[in-house]
């Protein structure tokens, strides 16, 4: 027996769910809204100026977001 059964936890670890945390949970949330404006902002001024750096980093940074999203209800699930 382990150190954790030996402490009275009935629940295993990988069964375990992840408690809040706001960095973790919102903070993909915030990039994934900064992104959209940033890319729409950029598709706008590439008609105007013929700068696509904004509409780029507005795509990147979206795609980030959704990507740490999914890796984070991943781990949530997983209880790591």
């Amino acid at each position: 027996m382990s150190e954790e059964d030996a402490a009275g936890d009935p629940v295993p670890k990988r069964f375990r769910r992840l408690r809040f945390n706001p960095l973790r949970d919102v903070l993909p949330w915030v990039a994934a809204v900064v992104g959209v404006f940033m890319a729409i902002r950029g598709a706008f001024e590439l008609g105007a100026r013929g700068d696509s750096q904004d509409l780029i980093l507005g795509l990147s940074l979206t795609a980030i977001a959704v990507a740490a999203f999914f890796i984070n209800r991943w781990q949530a699930k997983r209880g790591l």
